[in-house]
């Protein structure tokens, strides 16, 4: 290159925000593309100015550089423009036409990938205003979400026909759906890195015309639609070589991720006008139709528009939108790091706050105020004088600064990131990249500014709403004396005695028709209740959750003309009142109200039982996909029936002077039972029929699915993952004779291929929502080279990377391998074959304390930020615990006692002399206190969480469900178990 060449390109590149890393572009851009700067310095502009502020996007031109003269011709003309969605909608379709590429997701999130080029290069240069930005990017999300859904109608309608149903004259016509976006896609403010929110929606009960060849091919419109919104999910969010197009999230449809997957337009409806929570209907403020039948969306937004927009002023939405925030606020401080420019106070999610209270509280009298875009709905409100114009204008600037902010920390690496960075180099490599290049000290000027933005919002924050913070609780929890009753008390028994009342007539109108008979059942039912309070945790909860199932029942049996109720309500009061102080418990009972009754029921105590058990109720079923939902309704009972004696008869456990150890065997042998089941589905899915999991060598495959983490340990409980290993033996003949007879494989398919086919459809079978929710969610991530390693494992090739490559982390992780499903004899094999590999390569690390020591200092910085205890990944919780036992093992070579559990192991490692007994009996009692208190998290609380909460009314819930008087004496119970446990880390390994 000649002087005046490398002048002119170092000039421009100077005056980018990351010269280096546009340098390092340049250079390999050169092996791949020559590029003269000079005769082509438009273009060799455009290319480097997206290297300097995102090499997220560099490395993608690199790998796809067939999109640079894409990229030459968008510049070159209308680049000024943004593109509506038919034009992208039209680009998309030459795109797949030119790509041979016959993997369709793959080519989805590369076509996107492709014109976010386009869409962030006119942001960086500001051709583009923040609206336009993000009205593009929803167009976008808005286009493949639309050629998903014609792909995956199309290919149901070939399989099925089309869905018919009949009009209010009879008339039979097509049936409809819809792809409801919400969240930021609903507004059209969508971010570079976004997931979407949606729901799909469908019109017209009935079922499909079939493929005029087979009576099977009928199904019903709810099954056929169901099946399409699987297909879209699939294509939308699979992953694939090239990535996933979007990340999707279905948990604002009703029930949340326990609800159906598709809904009717009527039964959507339903929800939210009688079940819905207040933050369910406000997410319906950006409801708005992404692809599909917008006829559709239109009928369901008129239907709920009254439910959201009330005529009278809505305080109550103001005290709503407070309270999540200030969670949100609790959860942020407890991470720590970087400023965070979404969650943090004056952040974006404040702004949102604001426009959407202020929504919420006049929209029923003035609809003016009703859009969807947040700047949009500002400006509204200052027009009706619900904002001054100066809070408007702060606002508004705050927001759109705080967004760019937002857009520069996602683009970087194409993540999903609010926080900025810490160190201060990377902090003023985000000010550059925000516009502050010419500053002395671009951090410090960009600091400055934010804070002047964040301010101005969290006094307007404060001055909306005013009346303060929402007070905790602090009072114990016991019920009073039935006499004695507070009057918020009184009013829930009554509120749930109506509910109930309600249940009690809800087909049979007979049942309502004698007040005098009424009035009994009433009363009975209410003596029923008062006198179980005193047994339930929380008694608050209890009633408002009985209420919430009543409701639920009440409607169920409506809606099939279930007649009477199938149950005796008073002795059912007297069961769900103690069961419901558990959240966990009560979302999956209002979600399924009758399956009420299996509380009480008798559970099975070993995992040959659970599987007996569970086959008997999918015998029938003809398909694997009914045998799946089938499996997800056969474990919920035992879920339940489990919970319930957990709560309530404790005593029933095996062995009572443990509970929690007898209900996490319990738990751990329902997994077990499951997963044998979940393996006769998939290969039943794959051509393969086994006529048992425990003897699939009968069809020539040798392997075992092994279980880590909890599942290896035994130690399952309420909402755990299953961690996974799938191993095959790759020494044996392949493929056998029995299984090539079966048809199952594939032209030329390795026993690796297959496995990994297998091992994907195990993963479906377990881990995909269905409308009957899902079993469990699956963890791989433990497998050799982790989320990019193969799917299934031959035993020789993991024995060797187990010998030579593993790292001392995945040894002490691998120890708690142990066969749970397939072939036993095998998995015997592989589990003595891996613990043996992994006490040699121990053996052989002569800095095995050193890496088992940074990994735990890395894991506690990275999961246990912030100020609340996390008793699972903080300083002396249950992973410092997991650490000196596995360091234990590992360096002195001690393989596990018969009785498999971190407990067990550290009594023998007691009884061996490896720990001494004082630090044997204060590692046995902490870690024993941790469990049982992480028990009652995952089963009082919403959802499992390793932090402890913040709320007292939790706090006093969790002391009295361990046994303990007051939180005045829990907390320093706490304190001294962490520290005893946190002092015999640092001796081991000091």
């Amino acid at each position: 290159m000649s002087d005046e060449r490398a002048a002119a390109i170092e000039a421009f590149i100077s005056a980018l925000p990351d010269p280096q890393g546009a340098r390092a572009f340049w250079e390999r851009l050169q092996a791949v593309r020559k590029l003269d700067y000079q005769r082509d310095s438009l273009l060799a502009s455009r290319l480097l100015t997206i290297a300097a502020y995102s090499p997220f996007l560099a490395e993608d031109l690199l790998r796809h550089p067939e999109h640079i003269e894409w990229l030459r011709r968008e510049t070159e003309s209308g680049f000024d423009r943004v593109k509506t969605r038919e034009q992208l909608s039209d680009e998309l379709a030459r795109f797949l036409m030119r790509t041979l590429d016959t993997d369709g997701r793959g080519m989805l999130a590369r076509f996107k990938r492709r014109e976010l080029l386009r869409i962030y290069l006119r942001d960086c240069l500001k051709v583009a205003t923040l609206a336009e930005v993000t009205e593009e990017l929803s167009h976008l999300a808005d286009v493949i979400l639309g050629h998903a859904l014609a792909v995956a109608h199309q290919e149901l309608a070939n399989r099925h026909g089309a869905p018919l149903a009949r009009d209010e004259r009879g008339r039979i016509q097509a049936a409809e759906f819809a792809v409801v976006a919400l969240g930021k896609l609903g507004c059209r403010e969508l971010n570079y890195a976004s997931d979407v929110d949606l729901l799909f929606l469908f019109t017209g009960e009935g079922q499909t015309a079939g493929d005029g060849r087979s009576p099977e091919s009928v199904i019903s419109n709810k099954a056929f639609f169901k099946g399409v919104a699987e297909r879209i999910t699939q294509m939308i969010a699979g992953q694939t070589a090239e990535g996933a197009a979007y990340r999707i999230d279905l948990r604002l449809r009703p029930y949340g991720r326990d609800g159906d997957l598709v809904w009717e337009v009527e039964r959507a409806a339903d929800y939210y006008r009688d079940k819905a929570q207040n933050w369910e209907r406000q997410a319906l403020l950006r409801a708005r139709a992404s692809a599909g039948s917008e006829a559709v969306v239109t009928r369901f937004l008129d239907l709920v528009r009254d439910t959201i927009f009330t005529a009278a002023v809505q305080d109550y939405a103001m005290q709503e939108v407070r309270r999540a925030k200030e969670k949100i606020d609790r959860e942020v401080a407890r991470r720590g790091g970087g400023f965070n420019v979404k969650l943090g106070r004056g952040g974006i999610r404040e702004i949102e706050f604001i426009a959407q209270a202020l929504q919420l509280r006049h929209g029923g009298h003035e609809p003016w105020v009703r859009s969807a875009q947040t700047l949009i709905v500002l400006a509204r409100l200052a027009d009706k004088s619900y904002l001054s114009e100066t809070e408007r204008a702060r606002l508004s600037a705050a927001y759109t600064f705080l967004r760019t902010v937002e857009h520069r920390l996602q683009m970087e690496h194409g993540a999903q990131t609010h926080a900025l960075p810490v160190a201060r180099e990377r902090l003023r490599l985000v000010a550059r990249r925000c516009g502050y290049l010419h500053s002395e000290d671009a951090a410090a000027e960009f600091l400055r500014d934010l804070e002047t933005h964040t301010a101005a919002v969290r006094a307007i924050y404060q001055r909306v709403f005013a009346d303060g913070p929402t007070p905790f609780v602090a009072k114990a929890t016991e019920a009073p004396p039935a006499r004695e009753m507070d009057d918020e008390t009184a009013r829930l028994v009554r509120q749930a005695v109506a509910a109930l009342v309600r249940v009690a007539g809800a087909v049979n109108p007979a049942n309502e028709a004698g007040a005098a008979t009424q009035i009994a059942d009433a009363n009975s039912i209410e003596g029923a209740i008062v006198a179980a309070l005193g047994s339930a945790i929380n008694p608050l909860r209890s009633l408002r959750n009985l209420s919430a199932w009543a409701e639920s029942c009440a409607t169920f049996m409506r809606d099939r003309s279930a007649g009477r109720a199938p149950f005796d309500l008073i002795d059912f009061s007297k069961r769900l009142l103690p069961t419901l102080s558990s959240q966990y418990l009560a979302n999956l009972l209002i979600a399924r109200p009758m399956l009420a009754d299996a509380l009480g029921e008798q559970t099975p105590r070993e995992a040959a039982a659970f599987y007996e058990l569970m086959r008997q109720s999918i015998a029938d079923e003809s398909s694997p996909a009914a045998k799946s939902d089938g499996l997800r309704r056969a474990w919920l009972r035992q879920v339940l029936a489990i919970g319930y004696n957990d709560l309530v008869a404790s005593g029933q456990w095996p062995v009572a002077s443990d509970p929690l150890r007898a209900n996490n065997l319990t738990q751990t042998a329902l997994a077990e039972a499951t997963l044998r089941l979940a393996v006769e589905i998939a290969l039943e899915s794959l051509g393969v029929q086994s006529p048992s999991a425990n003897q699939p060598q009968a069809t020539g495959l040798p392997f075992a699915i092994l279980g880590l983490g909890r599942l290896g340990h035994a130690g399952m409980d309420y909402g755990s993952d299953v961690d996974l290993l799938v191993v095959f033996d790759d020494a044996a003949e392949w493929p056998s004779a029995a299984l090539a007879a079966s048809g199952a494989l594939k032209q030329e398919e390795l026993p690796h291929e297959f496995y990994a086919r297998f091992t994907s459809e195990l993963v479906r079978v377990l881990a995909s929502i269905t409308r009957e929710g899902l079993l469990y969610r699956v963890d791989l991530r433990l497998r050799p080279e982790g989320k990019n390693g193969p799917l299934a494992q031959g035993l020789n090739g993991l024995v060797a990377y187990l010998t030579n490559r593993a790292s001392a982390w995945e040894h002490s992780a691998y120890l708690k391998a142990r066969e749970v499903a397939g072939d036993a004899r095998f998995g015997a094999r592989a589990r003595q074959a891996i613990c043996e590999a992994c006490f040699v390569a121990a053996a052989n690390n002569a800095n095995l304390k050193g890496e088992l020591a940074a990994m735990r200092e890395r894991i506690e910085a990275e999961k246990a930020r912030g100020a609340q205890v996390n008793v699972k990944w903080g300083r002396g919780g249950m992973t410092d615990v997991y650490f000196v036992t596995r360091f234990l093992q590992l360096s002195e070579q001690i393989d596990y006692p018969p009785e498999e559990g971190t407990a067990a192991l550290i009594k023998h490692l007691g009884e061996r002399g490896t720990l001494d007994a004082a630090s044997t009996e204060a590692l046995f009692a902490g870690y024993t206190f941790l469990r049982r208190l992480d028990h009652w998290m995952r089963l009082l609380l919403d959802r499992p969480t390793p932090v402890l909460p913040a709320s007292h009314i939790a706090l006093n819930d969790l002391a009295r469900a361990l046994g303990i008087p007051s939180l005045e004496a829990f907390e320093p119970q706490l304190t001294h178990h962490l520290a005893a446990i946190r002092a015999i880390y640092d001796r081991v390994f000091a």
